[in-house]
């Protein structure tokens, strides 16, 4: 009966040292399937941080577009009021030229006949210069 305590204790301590290879072997295939995780993590690591930096470099020109686009609608609506004013005052100013040649097409009689007088003296005045400067050319 000794036999079969000292090979069932052998049996048990052969089954305790394959338990402890196989934990072994386990245990560095475990290592190594840590060890390449962690060099997974690095890369994915690096990658994300190249997408988050292009990620921030696309927002930021982004936002420079929005604002380049906010600037030129402001100066657009400035353009837009520009133009509206240049219309008013086209108007105006036709309004203006309107009035001021029907006052010269009638004016009132009393500056009818002073524009009449006054046309009739620089007529005059226009002659005698034509003609005085017509003599000096006759003389050259």
């Amino acid at each position: 009966m000794d036999f079969l305590l000292y090979a069932s204790a052998l049996i048990a301590a052969l089954s305790l040292l394959l338990i402890a290879i196989f934990v072994v072997i386990t245990l560095k295939s475990a290592k190594k399937t840590m060890g390449e995780v962690s060099e997974t993590l690095k890369r994915v690591e690096n990658k994300i941080g190249g997408i988050t930096k292009q990620s921030e470099q696309l927002l930021e020109k982004t936002n420079h577009i929005a604002q380049d686009a906010e600037l030129k609608m402001q100066n657009f609506d400035s353009l837009s009021k520009s133009a509206k004013d240049f219309s008013k005052t086209a108007n105006h100013m036709d309004q203006s030229f309107k009035q001021i040649s029907d006052k010269v097409a009638n004016p009132p009689k009393k500056y009818s006949e002073l524009m009449q007088q006054t046309t009739a003296i620089t007529e005059v005045a226009a002659r005698m210069y034509y003609g005085f400067k017509r003599e000096k050319e006759k003389r050259r």
